[in-house]
């Protein structure tokens, strides 16, 4: 018995190991694709707005996605007299994201919003850390802009984790890619 059992750890350790470093590439309703790390399995209960969810609840490592096309983004904005405040474009939309984000988190604070450019698409890349529900929690954050879809990406983990999995966070913002579609020509 104790030998069964000291084979059946080390077989698990040992896929531990192996699959921290592989990814898996996963593609959302034909929409977009992100690789994340290979030890997150996929689940339904992280946001009901996501796309995309996947976590490993022992290692406290999360990845959610949001799509929304941008017609609903003018639309929020004008039912809620709110196009004064937020512009229906990369800056816009990042700026209602993270203002919405960080009034979720007691004690936030957000590290310098990075303009880039993400497989062709504008992206704002930051971290945020704060508390929420008492835990103190490390976000890494991308907001993309595709041709008719605004796209975020969040992961998370505890702050005490932040330097296990910010290399893998970071992959994981840069590896979001918008899926084109062929358009036929008449």
């Amino acid at each position: 018995m104790r030998k069964t059992l000291f084979f059946i750890l080390t077989i698990l350790l040992l896929q531990s190991c192996s699959s921290s470093d592989e990814e898996q590439l996963v593609t959302v309703d034909n929409k977009y694709s992100l690789s994340i790390p290979g030890f997150l399995t996929k689940v339904s209960n992280l946001n009901d707005d996501a796309s995309l969810q996947y976590q490993h609840a022992w290692k406290e490592f999360y990845v959610i996605a949001i799509d929304e096309p941008k017609q609903e983004m003018q639309k929020a904005l004008d039912e809620n007299d709110l196009t004064n405040i937020y512009s229906n474009d990369i800056d816009g939309y990042s700026k209602l994201i993270l203002d919405v984000f960080k009034e979720s988190l007691s004690s936030p604070y957000q590290s310098e919003l990075i303009d880039t450019t993400i497989n062709q698409m504008p992206a704002r890349l930051t971290t945020l850390s704060g508390t929420v529900e008492g835990i103190d929690a490390f976000y890494s954050i991308g907001i993309y802009e595709g041709k008719e879809n605004y796209y975020q990406v969040l992961s998370w983990t505890l702050s005490s984790k932040k330097y296990n999995y910010q290399n893998k966070m970071n992959k994981i913002l840069y590896s979001l890619k918008e899926i084109k579609h062929n358009e036929n020509v008449q």
